[in-house]
């Protein structure tokens, strides 16, 4: 997938971690059942996780600042082990009109049709993966809301250098929750991530906001053995709703015609590219098109 970084309009190159790995595992037969047996089960995150939380990991945190060329004042924080480190907390200014991004990393919106397909400009995605056809339906594990028609799927991609804390894009209250159980398979695109974000643990809210109803849904992803949600009933623009434990990651939103994405990142979108925004960013408006 290409990436166009949203302030410069440049093409840019992702540093990927393990992609050697990645390929073992989902273009081999033995690398398969590695995955299938240890790899994507939960109990290995959380073992994993032990490692992560022991300052032993210290000494990983040079390199990765290395590698992803990142703030090298980080270097002089006194994090006690790279756990700590990865789900630090920066300081965060949302916009103050609009509507906001909900995460650092790169974003692609699809556009939702009136028979609820999944479509970028007139062309309509087929997404089926070893015989199997995916939608959003099984994304959420129950049937897509009529509201969400004409609307757009918001498909944030985390990846390890990215910063792992989320807020909410607008203001709103929450409807109802739900987790939905799974394995943790990787959501980079050669490793078929629309099945991993249907088959992937995941959590999901219903909101009532001032642009409408939204979906928002946070899904593991392989090493990443913990979502972390603050859990609240009501929230403002730009507050803290939770974190992601070690590994990328990924958000999906859903939201109605009272949100316009803009439009730099839908053009972008059709024509194949990842947009990389900056948490509390605008990315959307009202939109005259709600009902």
């Amino acid at each position: 997938m290409k990436i166009k970084d949203r302030k410069t309009a440049k093409v840019i190159k992702e540093e990927e971690d393990s992609a050697s790995i990645i390929k073992f595992l989902y273009h081999s037969l033995v690398g398969r059942i590695i995955l299938k047996f240890i790899f994507s089960r939960i109990y290995f995150s959380k073992l994993l996780s032990i490692y992560y939380k022991s300052t032993l990991s210290k000494k990983k945190i040079r390199d990765f600042v290395k590698k992803y060329d990142l703030d090298k004042s980080l270097l002089n924080k006194d994090f006690k082990s790279f756990d700590d480190f990865f789900k630090r907390k920066e300081d965060v200014v949302a916009d103050s009109e609009g509507f906001v991004a909900t995460a650092s990393g790169k974003i692609r919106v699809f556009r939702i049709g009136e028979d609820k397909g999944l479509y970028l400009g007139d062309k309509k995605l087929r997404i089926m993966i070893k015989g199997n056809v995916y939608n959003i339906d099984k994304l959420l594990k129950e049937p897509l809301p009529e509201w969400a028609k004409g609307g757009y799927l918001l498909l944030y991609r985390l990846s390890l250098c990215d910063y792992h804390r989320y807020i909410y894009p607008t203001d709103g209250c929450l409807v109802r929750r739900k987790n939905i159980a799974g394995r943790l398979e990787s959501v980079r695109r050669d490793a078929a991530y629309w099945r991993a974000f249907a088959e992937n643990k995941r959590e999901v809210e219903y909101w009532h906001t001032k642009f409408g109803d939204i979906i928002h849904m946070e899904i593991g992803a392989m090493l990443v053995g913990h979502i972390h949600n603050h859990r609240k009933r009501s929230f403002k623009r730009g507050a803290e709703k939770g974190y992601f434990s070690y590994g990328g990651s990924s958000i999906v939103e859903i939201v109605g015609k009272g949100i316009e994405i803009d439009g730099d990142i839908l053009k972008n979108s059709e024509r194949g590219f990842e947009t990389k925004i900056k948490i509390g960013e605008r990315i959307g408006y009202g939109s005259n098109k709600a009902t």
